[in-house]
């Protein structure tokens, strides 16, 4: 996976990576458990608000609070296992290149797109409260407001449908 497809991982997840962690051997979903403060089993809006400005940062490179889309384009994944670093040099042919840059190109309409969905007042930049909200709403599957132990479970290899789960409805606090 290249950066720019897990930058938009990132984007889309809003979540701390402890707040992703798979379930837990006694069949608890560590997510539900991290975010869930008031014990009732599911996340609401506020409760997902008071863990969620942790991944903005990660991408707001100059630090002001806000994300552009070339922070967004331009960021860069941190280093682990499983990282370019970590894998020995090849040299692609030109057929190989072409591919990738292909694939490069429609990255980077998809985090356009992306950037735009969340960037609802329209003033190119997306607040931290725009990034939560639109991490919420592509969380929130079944659009009731609330997260549940099952929505907050990763969906690998998916957006949970075109253009998220907007649906026009607002978050419930």
């Amino acid at each position: 996976m290249n950066k720019l497809s897990r930058v938009i991982a990132m984007s889309l997840f809003g979540l701390s990576s402890s707040a992703f962690a798979a379930e837990d051997e006694s069949g608890h979903n560590r997510a539900l458990a991290n975010l869930d403060t008031d014990g009732d089993g599911s996340v609401n809006f506020e409760e997902f608000q008071a863990r969620g400005g942790q991944s903005l940062s990660r991408l707001d490179s100059d630090e002001n609070g806000v994300l552009t889309l070339d922070e967004l384009l331009n960021a860069r994944p941190g280093r682990g296992p499983g990282n370019r670093g970590d894998r020995p040099e090849f040299e692609p042919n030109e057929e190989q290149v072409a591919r990738m840059e292909e694939r490069r190109a429609a990255m980077a309409e998809q985090a356009a797109a992306r950037f735009q969905e969340m960037d609802t007042d329209g003033n190119d930049v997306v607040s931290l409260e725009e990034f939560q909200e639109a991490n919420f709403l592509e969380l929130d599957s079944d659009n009731n407001g609330l997260l549940s132990a099952e929505e907050l479970r990763p969906q690998r290899g998916s957006r949970r449908g075109p253009g998220g789960n907007r649906g026009g409805r607002p978050p419930q606090a």
